[in-house]
């Protein structure tokens, strides 16, 4: 499935909370209930743009009142993405929709990087598969990655701002953690962290894109 753009850079934000759960409708079979995106709500909230070869595509950022960012995005040819990032949270959960508004898999992300339990459906809702994807991880976890970055001043520590224009990978292969980080004057910080000792092995500086 191609996977839409994930824009985290709008600032402008529906307010007031009114938009609530309304987006999703349960859906029950035999296996398991799983929550598909409720396209006649989206046709009805979202922005659209309509192409010539008959494909919509939508967009809608809002908050709830919690406080919770919500970005619901996608056409009816690849299917759709929805981020709800918590009010000073470093992490968000993270679903993509098949075409029809059936949820294809759902979890947490810690930046970009998949955490967690993830869950995989196929078009008609059922249950395929379960990844524990902290199962990947050595000594040195994504919350150790965490501490580093707030004491580097990469991350406020209460509000955890920042954490999502941050470039986190973790490399399977050989157990380490690559993270990217652009300052301002574009001054970018890229590391690499052994993932069992938190071991600083690389770190590398450039500037205005030159080493």
């Amino acid at each position: 499935m191609k996977k839409p753009l994930i824009i985290f850079g709008i600032t402008a934000l529906i307010a007031g909370g009114c938009f609530g759960q309304a987006n999703i409708k349960s859906k029950t079979n035999k296996n398991n209930m799983t929550e598909n995106l409720d396209l006649t709500w989206l046709e009805r909230k979202a922005e659209k743009t309509i192409y010539d070869n008959g494909v919509i595509a939508y967009y809608l950022e809002y908050k709830e009142r919690d406080g919770t960012r919500v970005i619901i995005e996608g056409d009816t040819g690849s299917g759709f993405t929805e981020n709800r990032i918590p009010e000073n949270s470093y992490y968000r959960m993270y679903k993509e929709y098949y075409p029809n508004g059936v949820l294809e898999n759902s979890g947490k992300r810690f930046g970009n990087l998949p955490v967690g339990m993830w869950h995989y459906y196929d078009e008609h809702g059922n249950l395929t598969k379960t990844v524990d994807e902290d199962e990947k991880f050595g000594k040195f976890g994504y919350m150790d990655v965490l501490d580093f970055l707030i004491k580097n001043n990469y991350v406020e520590k209460d509000t955890y701002e920042g954490i999502f224009k941050i470039h986190i990978i973790f490399l399977v292969e050989n157990l380490t953690w690559r993270i990217i980080v652009t300052t301002p004057g574009y001054i970018i910080n890229d590391y690499m962290i052994d993932g069992n000792t938190g071991e600083i092995k690389e770190h590398k500086i450039f500037q205005g894109g030159k080493m």
